[in-house]
């Protein structure tokens, strides 16, 4: 027998054994009309009524896998005719799923802008007839899984030569269902189990599972045309990279949890492998897998996650949500589910490993279940019998299971025939991925960044050439190119995607409007044969003060380089265009000291921010650069394109000019001519703006959480601040001249106004009338025109950007409602990587108030929570935007910064910033409010840099100065660092007080940045929740943390037990303080985990712990002579220290013979009896 004819025969035979059996498990039940599929069978043949999304799209992978087996073997008819049997089966199911999905075509539009659960796609529908199975609010329909997943899997059934999409409506459906999940960071659904959070409360979460298939669905589609080969460019589907890294980041920064309530999940096996592969970084994988398989593995299956009550005898099935306390039951009788044991399996085959094929393969094949007939099925679930649940508790594991009511489900069924056939050969793993999503998490080849640098006109190049720089002009750029090329401004490109997928028969208006990223812009894009490259984003700001810094300029496009250099994954090199401007280069004599002058001598060496750097002209890049094909906007209607397309760069560029040029001419208003105003007017704007952390005692600087009883007494009194920013309650020409609120005339100071050339006189008048009138009180000037208090403010924010007075240009911007263009983004950037925010001063007596921001805003939105947080103090509302930016830039590039800070509190950081500077420059608090509204933007962001990275950093050249301090802030380099050391070693043995002085606070500012900060060591989160299971309650100040309901209802991973310490933590009231707590919390830990028999009493107070440990603190200072002999070893509280605890204490070493840790390790003793006694020299690491 010919063995080509052998081999037919037996693989063919056994290929007919898997046709029966998806015969009868799948088609059979397959509706002849929709297509759709039940997701369940009963034991008496029955099945539901529903068809779920999810279910049918992993009902129709086995028919897939299994015609991919037939279609092998070519020389037998039979097995042409099933593959090809197969193939329509799996044809019909998936666009039997479309046609439901286009239905609701008008929620999908409208989802769009809102993004809310109404107006999400239904997660199942009728089997019968495709109709919505139940109402808007009778489930959680917004799954964004669900949707993902249908597009990968019909992304890789296109690939694999499948025609599911038959016209160009379904075309523009599809690419609407990509905006629909392009955003799935920023949205809370109900996740894979339809749940939301764990307790079945109807809140949704944000969930990883759903963010990874929405990832994996972008970076499946990218590209893809949906006719298949003989498709055209109509049939593309287009996706943005921005947004895919952006859920990206926000992935990596969930796992290995699943969501706020879910340590961990059974449902990440879909990311971490087959179908979506969405994570890149192996080592996360491999975390992730261990987390299941340790915490949620069982015999018969995976648990879904930790404490879930589905099925289980202890469900009450009569309500649908869960009561808190019962959660606690859940534990050890969790369901095990068998269809995990199959992706196990398939994931060993992808990666594989043999030994975990094997074995899953076995345990998969130890809960199958047999009818009379012998056929194979999967069951959803087992569960523990209500006779076996006590010795389930008492000996986790070790108790039988019995399948539950429905005894096959579709989806682990069609999984395990996967499985097998992969297992067995049938068909291969790159057959069932064409798209070679597999290899997502194998590490790329370093980026070469190609920057093209294009002058604005002749005359520059020509002063660059004779400086040794060669660049082409913007027009040149354009004309020099081997084909037809038009370099335009992002906002051109924004615009021309507002094209994509629009559908006027089903009334879809494409993607809407959002700004475009970094990674968009370093594309080129061919149109028609013509060629288009963009400027990045931040040459198109108009409005903020920002971009005038120069040396801020520089580190964002060191940042942008970066970005690039660590996200880029497209075929060619990303392309940066950046615009050169005589006024960004300055006087020709100052190049050398100008910053941008540095970048581009820093890029022509080729290495810049850690990324190979290529510059050259256009013309030249072009043929290494990415190059996109706008398809969507060629065809038969060319005059499609946006007439954004047919402006060159250069018009932008030029009115980018006229703008800089307002601010950065010389302005005439530089003289100080002397003019009398009113006390009250006089110094208005430096009053305002050192009232911002202004308090009783000026040598402390408070922190949110000292004023939160105010805080809880404003919000229950009062819903609005004492000083509003808005612009009502305005007098108009026709009311009295006469100041609102004060006896001043108004007619006075506008004669000041006119006649003063001193640029703080005119913003004292200006913010008193301001202050008192609104920004739409209008006079006549004595020239006879009349104008607003606003259009007099523009005009001043303008003079003081020209003069760089930063602290004049941050106060007006703030009275102005100026924002940063990027504003919605930075937060964004901080809520994607799992961080809370606060905004809002710390100061409650002088109108501020915290506010909690846990989703993202608009820009619009952010605002006016920002404005309402800082009151009536302008000069902050804008420094808190800055900060919020520049956090922004540093945790999307340096993500490690935040690794142990949870919460981010704007206000907090602002005050201790001030801190900073009080120490710094030895002045008040009020001066260092000064000094810090007098930062370069630069110098702000280095400041913050410095202190969240712990780099030390010096005062260089500081002055309060005539008009505003002038202050430089530098960190030092090694070369610094080494010569220090060698001074500091050579005066050994002659050192005076100076240096020892410097070595006093060092540890007592640390603890209180890292207060600031909420820093929190490894796992703390974790071992205060084993501390809770040994007793009642944590005290912490004021605040309980009781352990009844609380480990009832949480676990120790989940992000919500987090909140709920972080809650706690934030009662206190100083930073320095709450580092004493961490660090003692921490030592109780280890404590329990020495005895975990012992109980640690009621209740345990922390406080008493810290009280106790100073008091020996104060003992050995009086016994050793200690600097506390001169404060509180002579009367306690003497220096003022927060919470009476001596500031030697707070700068005292953790560990050592006198450090912190030693002392609370002999209080712990003294109060818990139990703790073999320590000797005097014991040490605690």
């Amino acid at each position: 027998m010919p063995l080509g004819h052998r081999r037919r025969s037996i693989t063919g035979g056994v290929l007919d054994d898997w046709y029966t059996l998806i015969q009868k498990t799948i088609i059979e039940y397959q509706d002849p009309v929709t297509g759709l599929s039940p997701a369940f069978l009963f034991s008496d043949g029955s099945s539901t009524s529903d068809a779920w999304v999810r279910d049918n799209t992993y009902t129709s992978l086995c028919g897939w896998a299994l015609s991919l087996a037939y279609k092998k073997l070519h020389d037998s008819k039979e097995s042409i005719s099933r593959a090809l049997e197969l193939e329509q089966v799996v044809v019909k199911q998936m666009r039997g799923l479309l046609f439901c999905m286009m239905r609701q075509v008008g929620k999908v539009e409208k989802f769009k802008s809102s993004q809310s659960k109404m107006h999400s796609l239904h997660a199942k529908y009728n089997r019968k007839t495709g109709a919505p199975a139940v109402g808007d609010h009778q489930w959680g329909h917004l799954q964004i899984d669900a949707t993902s997943l249908y597009l990968i899997i019909l992304a890789q059934m296109t690939a694999s030569g499948l025609q599911i999409i038959y016209s160009l409506d379904e075309v523009a459906f599809v690419q609407n269902l990509v905006f629909y999940i392009e955003e799935a960071y920023r949205i809370p659904d109900y996740g894979i189990w339809e749940r939301g959070d764990k307790s079945n409360n109807g809140e949704p979460e944000l969930n990883a599972s759903s963010i990874g298939m929405a990832k994996a669905a972008l970076e499946a589609l990218d590209g893809l045309d949906l006719f298949g080969s003989r498709g055209g460019p109509s049939s593309v589907i287009h996706i943005l990279e921005d947004e895919v890294q952006q859920c990206n980041a926000k992935l990596e920064s969930l796992l290995p949890r699943e969501s706020s309530s879910k340590e961990t999940d059974a449902a990440l096996l879909a990311i971490i492998g087959y179908p979506a592969f969405a994570v890149e970084k192996g080592s996360l994988v491999s975390q992730v897998k261990e987390e299941i398989l340790s915490k949620l593995q069982g015999k018969y299956g995976c648990k879904r996650f930790l404490r879930d009550g589905y099925q289980t005898v202890k469900e009450d099935p009569s309500r649908l949500y869960y009561h808190p306390s019962e959660l606690k039951g859940f534990e050890n009788i969790e369901c095990e589910w068998p269809v995990f044991f199959a992706y196990l399996m398939i994931d060993g085959i992808f990666t594989n490993n043999l030994s975990q094929v094997a074995k899953y393969s076995g345990l998969l094949d130890a809960v199958l279940i047999r009818d009379e007939q012998g056929v194979v099925h999967i069951p959803e679930l087992y569960y523990v019998p209500h006779d076996k649940v006590e010795l389930e508790y008492k000996n986790p594991g070790s108790q039988e299971r019995v399948w539950g009511k429905k005894w096959q489900s579709m989806w682990a069924q069609s999984l395990y025939i996967v499985a097998k056939l992969l297992q067995h050969d049938y068909v291969e793993v790159g057959e069932l991925d064409p798209l070679n999503k597999r290899y997502n998490a194998v590490p790329r080849p370093d980026v070469i960044v190609q920057v093209a640098l294009l002058c604005e006109n002749p005359s520059l190049k020509k002063d660059m050439k004779v400086e040794g720089i060669e660049v082409e002009t913007i027009h040149e750029a354009c004309l020099t190119a081997s084909a037809p090329m038009s370099i335009l401004p992002a906002k051109a490109l924004s615009s021309a995607y507002q094209h994509l997928g629009v559908s006027k028969k089903m009334s879809l208006t494409g993607r809407p409007q959002h700004k475009m990223g970094i990674l968009g812009t370093s594309q080129m894009y061919n149109i028609l044969g013509n060629f288009y490259a963009f400027t990045p984003q931040f040459v198109d700001q108009e409005q903020f003060y920002l971009w005038l810094d120069n040396e801020l300029l520089v580190d964002l496009i060191k940042t942008d380089i970066a970005y690039l250099r660590s996200n880029w994954k497209k075929l060619g090199r990303p392309t940066m265009v950046l615009p050169i401007m005589r006024l960004m280069l300055g006087e020709r004599s100052n190049w050398n000291r100008n910053p941008v002058w540095k970048l581009i001598e820093k890029l022509k060496s080729g290495y810049v921010a850690g990324t190979r750097i290529m510059v050259g002209q256009l013309s030249e890049l072009i043929h290494t650069s990415c190059i996109s094909k706008m398809t969507f906007l060629e065809g038969p209607k060319k005059s499609i394109i946006p007439m954004e397309f047919r402006k060159r760069v250069s018009t932008v560029v030029k009115a980018r000019i006229q703008r800089l040029s307002s601010f950065m001419e010389p302005s005439p208003v530089t003289s100080r001519k002397t003019a009398t105003l009113p006390d009250e007017v006089k110094g208005a704007v430096r009053r305002n703006r050192r009232t911002i952390f202004k308090m009783d005692s000026p040598k402390e600087v408070p922190t949110a959480s000292e004023l939160a009883a105010v805080w809880s007494q404003r919000r229950s009194t009062s819903g609005h601040l004492a000083m509003s920013s808005s612009f009502s309650g305005l007098i108009s020409p026709g009311h009295s001249r006469r100041s609102s609120f004060t006896g001043v005339e108004v007619t006075t100071l506008l004669d000041i106004l006119q006649s003063s050339e001193d640029i703080q006189v005119q913003a004292d008048i200006l913010h008193h009338i301001y202050t008192n009138n609104g920004g739409s009180y209008s006079f006549y000037l004595q020239t006879g025109e009349m104008v607003t208090v606003t259009t007099l403010l523009e005009e001043l924010y303008q003079k003081a950007c020209s003069l760089r007075m930063w602290s004049l240009v941050r106060h007006t911007a703030g009275l102005l409602r100026k924002k940063v263009e990027d504003l919605a983004q930075g937060l964004s950037d901080l809520l994607v990587r799992q961080k809370l925010v606060s905004v809002g001063l710390v100061n409650p007596a002088y109108g501020g108030m915290e506010m909690e921001i846990a989703r993202p805003l608009s820009s619009t939105e952010l605002l006016e929570t920002i404005e309402k947080g800082c009151g009536s103090h302008h000069s902050a509302t804008v420094i808190s935007q800055e900060i919020i930016v520049y956090l922004a830039m540093f945790i999307r590039l340096e993500p490690d910064l935040f690794k142990d800070i949870w919460r981010i509190h704007i206000g907090i950081i602002m005050s201790i910033v001030v801190q900073e500077l009080v120490r710094a420059t030895k002045n008040s608090v009020e001066d260092a409010t000064d000094v810090l509204l007098s930062l370069s933007p630069c110098g702000l962001k280095n400041l913050l840099y410095n202190l969240l990275s712990g780099r030390e950093y010096r005062i260089d050249q500081f002055n309060m100065g005539e008009m505003e301090p002038q202050i430089s802030i530098i960190a030092p380099t090694k070369r610094d660092m080494s010569k220090q050391l060698r001074n500091d070693v050579s005066v050994l043995g002659s050192i005076d007080e100076e240096p020892i002085e410097e070595k006093v606070g060092v540890w007592r500012r640390r603890r209180r940045l890292d207060g600031a900060l909420n820093r929190i060591p490894a796992e703390f989160y974790t071992q205060v929740w084993y501390i809770l299971e040994r007793c009642d309650a944590i005290q912490m100040g004021h605040h309980h943390l009781p352990s009844r309901p609380t480990i009832e209802e949480m676990t120790a991973g989940e992000l919500k037990f987090a909140v709920q310490v972080e809650k706690a933590l934030n009662s206190l009231s100083h930073p320095e303080y709450r580092q004493l707590v961490v660090e003692a919390l921490m030592l109780v830990a280890i404590v329990v985990q020495q005895d975990r028999g012992q109980g640690l009493g009621r209740i345990l107070v922390v406080d008493h712990v810290i009280q106790a440990a100073h008091t020996q603190f104060l003992e050995d200072q009086r016994k050793s002579k200690g600097p506390s002999m001169q404060c509180c070893c002579e009367a306690l509280g003497k220096c003022h220290g927060p919470m009476g605890i001596c500031i030697h204490f707070y700068d005292s070493a953790p560990s050592g013979r006198y450090g912190t840790m030693t002392y609370t390790t002999a209080a712990l003793v003294e109060k818990l009896k139990w703790i073999p006694t320590m000797t005097s020299d014991c040490k605690v690491s």
